[in-house]
């Protein structure tokens, strides 16, 4: 039963790190603590990509509470949230969404992307000296942390 458990975790890993095409935007597997496929889904995702390495982030609430990933391309870290926390969070997000972003194809090896459930809501370069920028750079930094 371990072993089924372990392989079970490590398999959306192994997607996750698998290499992509350039200009094709691959969709990361939804850590196991997560709610099914439902067009409720109640959270965001944040990819942040620097260089060959990518860290994935996750914030969600279901019925049995509020949750978060982070995942650097090897299993996902679970953990839970307070109800305040989750609020923060979710409210800095729909407020990045309400900025101006910049195209990452210009940069396609350093950027940040903000997904709303499986849609695509936000992008922008690292290093760029704009509100945008500095924002998403402040929620990954609060994401990192609490790993």
């Amino acid at each position: 039963m371990k072993y089924i458990i372990a392989l079970l975790l490590i398999l959306p890993a192994l997607a996750w790190s698998a290499p992509q095409k350039q200009g094709v935007q691959r969709r990361a597997a939804n850590p196991k603590a997560s709610p099914k496929k439902s067009a409720g889904f109640n959270g965001f995702r944040m990819v942040v990509v620097f260089g060959n390495q990518k860290n994935y982030f996750t914030v969600w609430q279901d019925a049995r509470g509020k949750f978060y990933a982070f995942s650097k391309g090897g299993s996902p870290t679970i953990g839970s949230l307070s109800d305040p926390n989750y609020h923060f969070l979710t409210t800095q997000s729909r407020q990045i969404a309400s900025l101006k972003g910049a195209s990452i194809n210009s940069c396609p090896r350093a950027n940040m992307q903000l997904y709303h459930g499986n849609r695509y809501v936000q992008g922008t370069c690292i290093g760029l000296k704009n509100q945008t920028a500095m924002s998403m750079t402040q929620l990954a930094n609060m994401l990192a942390t609490m790993q």
